[in-house]
């Protein structure tokens, strides 16, 4: 094979969750490098000679990337442009395995070193196209982060990324994490990276997916991956690097690095011989495993048979977009596609300019953005429809991934995440980092609640037996109405990480405001077909999580991690994101305090209290104000934007702004008519056993709450003086099981103190009366309660022959043994 040298020109960029450079869509392939034991001159590298016979013979195996762990000297840079690699630099410094204590003096220590690590790293690699990306650390051991504390390892981290951008803001900068530190998340990675070794495909495959959830815009890199022919034999590393590599693949991750190269390796120049994870050995001959990474794919396998696939593009006065939207498209790495462009009664040429591509042209006239969805789902003649906004591109393999995302018949709905441009305008740029953009809302890390209406897909018939979207909807809510329909009718929405798209956010402030007030308006629409689904801020209750916004400072409020015993569990993941569940919530109160604080400024003014119009003011501009600093300063600028105290206060304005006209916008719309769903038969699914307990209970005018991630309930249902909790399960046999437990409110305990305290001061006779009045009301409240929620649960099973058993009537039996299943 012959060498190609890099040049320059063609250094890596990210683009959409992937890795570009000036030839397209770049996948990594390479091997990881050492360490090995130190030269005369110091470096940890093998002779000059070594390493250019090494990086021939990598570069020979097709591979095209090169981890290594120190800072290489200028020589092993040239030779990777001479061989046409590119390297994974890692940064060798006195981090927090090598430092005393555990204070900020410590910590302190720790970012001095890594400072001068990325000085001297940059001096070698700053500017170089051949290398791909700056590590600036590898698996700060979990025992280390409990000591030192999350927040400031993160904080440490955030430091030196910071500092390889400021010394050159075009190289791709990361941390190299490992699952025993699954929460470390430091700002401002250009790319994640971890290390995962599982020896089970299985696990291996739910793992990436999990990853690549958490992933999100920055491309997932495996920076470390393999099996010890040590342990296992030099057969079985083979089979299982080719299996990592074809998941790695299929999955669509940005690549990754098999550990390792050779077995010559060393720490701290002292030779580890015994686990010989290389695939070649010490004298570098090839072992099997080799021979697997050579056929390393570039694509994942063909989809046989390939489903037909039509992509609706749906447009208004998109003259500018709509051509490179269908170039996208039609560049797409699927044999089965055609493309249906849906001109919505454009006053430009956006149709003209469609009609210059092989596309089925419908010029349609103004009907909405519903009402052109489905006429090209009916114009369709595709097994899957898929929708792309017409200010959207989708990558090469936005198709093949949302076609095999349907895994399962019970899919019958898949959809991509969606990212902005990059670089774009100001403005837009600071859209792209307020609330409000279409997001996905996920339930696991392949399922969905919702998928962005930008980039999504159907199976055909369901659609078509869905009645496809709601031309109710003019502008916005019809993707969410529908999702939720399917839901309740017992399907699946699955969900594909990387099937992306880029998409433009809205690039003036009206623009943008205009928007956000057509969502306040979707939301209030969407309150009377789908009651049960909102809160009483009307806005949306979701089940499943939406990730990404911003964040309280942690040391406010940080995540909930789930550690294990002793911080034993080898997988560590955030279980609940308080941070931004604060500020989620203080955007979605931030109207009605407005209001009320503005009464309570009005109201001092009127009754001349100058200390009350004064207090309430200051709290008022202290809440906007306080809301707008933490957006101001917690929001991440693009590296490419140099206004950048600009793009802060746009970014802090919008915070404000947005909830504020959100809110405008559901007051000045009324809700749809409320549509009865039809009565289902029972199928034996838990979550719709809930759920249509839930409906039935908002149909009857009960408050109702899904219990939360901590709760141990499944539903919480509140009326009058009663409050019940719901504990749902369905056994092998499709058996519906249940216990509620009632707890009376405490306007309950009210109501039997009030009389009570008054009692005190007056009559003790006639306070006890009233007391025991309130008590046989209460009472009565509870027993009434009780009942009628036990028959909102007979009609959830409604016209099925199970055999229902109810766990209330089985308490206090302790001859019965019910099992527990604990589930994480």
């Amino acid at each position: 094979m012959t060498a190609v040298h890099i040049g320059v020109g063609s250094r890596l960029r990210r683009r959409a969750g992937s890795l570009v450079d000036s030839r397209g869509h770049h996948q990594v392939k390479g091997v990881t490098y050492g360490t090995f034991k130190a030269r005369p001159d110091g470096a940890r590298y093998p002779s000059v000679d070594q390493v250019d016979s090494d990086f021939a013979s990598i570069a020979a195996l097709g591979l095209n990337t090169v981890r290594v762990y120190t800072i290489p000297p200028i020589e092993v840079v040239d030779l990777a442009g001479e061989h046409g690699l590119r390297l994974l630099v890692g940064l060798d410094y006195d981090d927090w395995r090598m430092v005393d204590g555990t204070g900020r003096r410590a910590t302190e220590s720790v970012v001095a070193a890594g400072l001068e690590a990325v000085d001297r790293a940059m001096a070698v690699c700053g500017g170089r196209p051949e290398v791909l990306a700056v590590s600036v650390g590898n698996e700060v051991p979990a025992d280390l982060v409990r000591v030192h504390g999350v927040a400031r390892v993160e904080r440490a981290l955030e430091r030196l990324l910071d500092a390889v951008h400021d010394a050159d803001p075009g190289m791709l900068a990361t941390y190299t994490n490992y699952p025993s530190t699954e929460y470390l998340d430091p700002e401002g990675q250009d790319l994640v990276s971890w290390n995962v070794f599982l020896e089970d495909r299985a696990a291996f495959a739910r793992y990436l997916r999990h990853i690549l959830a958490l992933a999100g815009e920055r491309p997932l890199l495996l920076s470390e991956f393999g099996l010890s022919a040590g342990i296992h034999g030099e057969q079985a590393q083979a089979e299982s690097v080719q299996w990592q590599i074809e998941e790695l693949v299929h999955h669509g991750a940005a690549g990754g690095t098999v550990f390792s190269w050779t077995d010559e390796w060393a720490v701290a120049d002292a030779p580890v011989d015994h686990w010989q994870f290389g695939v070649t050995r010490v004298d570098r001959t090839l072992k099997p495993a080799a021979h697997g990474v050579a056929g390393w794919p570039q694509s994942p396998a063909p989809i046989d048979p390939p489903p037909r696939v039509s992509v609706v593009i749906c447009a208004y006065n998109e003259s500018v977009h709509i051509e490179p939207c269908i170039r996208s498209v039609l560049a797409s790495a699927y044999p089965d596609v055609e493309v249906i462009v849906c001109d919505d009664g454009s006053s430009d040429d956006t149709a003209d300019k469609a009609s210059r591509y092989p596309v089925k042209l419908l010029r349609l006239g103004r009907g909405g953005l519903s009402a052109a969805r489905n006429e090209g789902m009916r114009a369709a003649t595709g097994d899957i429809v898929a929708y792309l906004d017409a200010d959207a591109e989708a990558d090469p393999r936005w198709i093949p991934q949302l076609v095999r995302a349907f895994d399962s018949p019970a899919v019958v709905a898949a959809g991509g995440p969606n990212h902005p441009f990059e670089p774009i305008g100001l403005v837009e740029a600071a859209v792209a980092a307020s609330p409000g953009n279409p997001r996905e809302v996920l339930v696991s890390d392949t399922r969905a609640e919702h998928i962005a209406g930008c980039n999504m897909a159907f199976r055909r018939k369901d659609l078509l037996k869905a009645n496809g979207f709601d031309v109710a909807y003019r502008t916005a809510g019809d993707d969410v109405d529908l999702c939720w329909r399917l839901l309740d009718a017992g399907h699946e929405i699955a969900f594909a990480p990387t099937a992306t798209i880029e998409h433009h956010r809205r690039g003036t402030v009206r623009g943008y405001l205009r928007q956000q007030r057509g969502y306040g308006r979707a939301e209030r629409m969407l309150q009377g077909p789908h009651r049960h689904r909102f809160n009483r801020l009307g806005q949306a209750r979701w089940r499943g999580v939406v990730y990404g916004g911003l964040s309280l400072p942690r040391r406010l409020l940080g995540a909930v991690v789930y550690h294990g015993s002793l911080g034993l569990e080898p997988f560590q993941p955030k279980t609940r994101h308080r941070g931004e569940s604060a500020y989620a919530l203080l955007l979605a109160l931030l109207p009605a305090l407005v209001v009320l604080l503005a009464v309570a400024v009005l109201t001092g003014a009127f009754i001349s209290s100058a200390p009350l119009a004064i207090g309430t003011g200051s709290a008022l501009l202290a809440l906007i104000g306080g809301t707008a600093a933490i957006a101001y300063v917690k929001c991440d600028v693009p590296p490419w934007v140099s206004e950048k105290v600009r793009f802060r206060s746009l970014v802090a304005f919008f915070h404000v702004a947005q909830p504020l006209v959100r809110f405008w916008g559901r007051l000045t719309t009324r809700p749809l008519p409320s549509t009865k769903p039809p009565v289902q038969m029972w199928r034996g699914d838990r979550l719709d056993f809930i759920d249509s307990v839930a409906r039935r209970a908002q149909e009857l005018g009960w408050k109702v709450a899904y219990g939360g991630p901590s709760d141990a309930h499944d539903l919480v249902a509140v009326r009058g003086f009663t409050s019940l909790r719901g504990h749902f399960a369905v056994v092998w046999n499709w058996t519906p099981r249940w216990r509620v437990r009632v707890r009376p409110r405490l306007v309950a305990m009210a109501l039997l103190s009030v009389p009570l305290a008054l009692g005190a001061v007056t009559s003790p006779a006639a306070a006890l009366t009233l007391a025991g009045i309130a008590a046989l009301v209460v009472a009565a409240d509870l027993w009434w309660a009780r009942r009628r929620f036990q028959a909102l649960i007979a009609e959830a099973v409604k016209g099925s022959e199970v055999h229902v058993i109810d766990l209330t009537q089985l308490e206090n039996k302790p001859e019965i043994q019910t099992p527990v299943a604990v589930e994480r």
